[in-house]
């Protein structure tokens, strides 16, 4: 295991166990309530951290085998978000808690299986600019903690 996967890993999954327990936590009208400085409720922020977990691995991926993504001008991050969040409106909080759980579990073995020469690779994140490898799958965890806090308030 590489410096960068020792460093991050733990701190991944401890957030992701501490944000799965909160969210178990929670009762069919809090699921609904939005969270402090966000107008999205939990549910919407579930979905969210999905895509945004999906489109940060397959950065990750790309970069790591030689094919960093195409600079996209112009990303409106708040418009994809939206976007992003209102096709997951039918999803129930445990539909979206399972697809959260799959692509974690997707993220890890990509990270698990990255060369150590891959982390300091770097490409053109949509919404982040011109990132390495280890900052992005860094940003995954710091993430999901953000919206952990907003949600705990």
């Amino acid at each position: 295991m590489s410096a960068e996967l020792d460093s991050i890993l733990p701190k991944m999954e401890s957030t992701h166990a501490k944000f799965k327990a909160f969210i178990a936590g929670l009762d069919g009208a809090a699921v609904q309530q939005p969270s402090t400085g966000n107008p999205w409720n939990p549910r919407e922020i579930v979905g969210h951290l999905v895509d945004a977990e999906r489109a940060h691995r397959r950065f990750i991926e790309a970069v790591a085998a030689g094919n960093p993504p195409a600079k996209v001008e112009n990303f409106d991050l708040n418009a994809w978000n939206a976007g992003r969040v209102a096709k997951r409106a039918n999803q129930s909080l445990e539909e979206l808690m399972a697809a959260f759980d799959e692509e974690r579990a997707a993220t890890i073995k990509v990270l698990e299986a990255l060369p150590d020469d891959a982390w300091e690779k770097s490409g053109d994140h949509a919404a982040l600019g011109h990132q390495t490898v280890e900052y992005v799958a860094r940003i995954i965890g710091l993430h999901e903690r953000a919206h952990l806090q907003e949600m705990i308030g």
